[in-house]
């Protein structure tokens, strides 16, 4: 099964380096990317099911309905897109489990050999495991910046905002990309109100010309609440290196 591991790792890698190259690029990831991998790892789990017969069979279907649960609940609830859950169905096809060449497979007391007919924990899951923990990385790194830049009052305000995004001065809106508004800002009755918006809000020219209307007029500071807007998938990405590398952070930390 070593073979076939090792074909579906560098396959999978270079699809999800792709994607995040697309998705950087354009904002979207092609369905053929999707059908390509599904394409590889149907034959590929037909071959190891003739080898390795039910222990695989079990193996395969328990790595699909669980990743196809937690990513269709995760697209749900807007945690993330279309093109992240598919990512996270195509791996789970194609790597059901932890590689077998996986040179610190004892980190895991949960895992159990394949050898003996016994079933592991998906791959696709320590990879979003992975991903999610990368994502509270940043979420920490904002934090500190803001905790660095901010005045005590504003941290005092503004605590909630300070683990997802920082304070940017409008002229600078159209400088920095892959980012959007933590905040929509709206006319009502005469005056300004300003909503979160679960996500954030698009920004583009027509967005920023308002808001420095707002501002000239005195209803708005001239500095923003923005936050980064990286897909999703270069998380996954980077979950998918470390969990072939070294494993799942969780059941390590456990």
């Amino acid at each position: 099964m070593i073979e076939s591991d090792i074909l579906s790792v560098v396959f999978c890698f270079f699809c999800l380096i792709y994607a995040s190259w697309t998705d950087i690029k354009s904002r979207s990831v092609t369905n053929r990317l999707w059908l390509l991998m599904i394409a590889v790892g149907i034959p590929l789990a037909a071959y190891n099911i003739l080898i390795y017969r039910i222990p695989f069979l079990i193996l395969l279907t328990s790595s699909l309905l669980f990743t196809f649960a937690l990513s269709y609940l995760f697209f749900r609830l807007n945690l993330f897109g279309g093109a992240d859950a598919k990512s996270l169905i195509c791996i789970s096809l194609l790597i059901p489990t932890h590689p077998c060449f996986h040179f610190l497979s004892y980190h895991f007391p949960i895992s159990l050999s394949l050898r003996n007919g016994l079933i592991l924990f998906p791959f696709a899951i320590s990879m979003l495991l992975n991903a999610v923990i990368l994502t509270l990385i940043v979420s920490l790194a904002l934090f500190f910046y803001n905790l660095l830049n901010l005045r005590p009052e504003e941290r005092r305000k503004n605590l909630g905002y300070m683990f997802i995004g920082y304070k940017l001065h409008l002229d600078k809106l159209t400088d920095v990309k892959h980012t959007r508004l933590i905040h929509l800002y709206e006319e009502k009755e005469g005056r300004l109100e300003k909503k979160f918006i679960f996500g954030g809000m698009e920004i583009d020219r027509g967005i920023i010309e308002k808001l420095k209307k707002y501002a000239a007029e005195g209803e708005l500071d001239k500095e923003v609440w923005i936050t980064p807007d990286l897909p999703f998938i270069l998380f996954i990405t980077a979950g998918f290196v470390i969990s072939v590398l070294y494993g799942n952070f969780l059941f390590v930390f456990v």
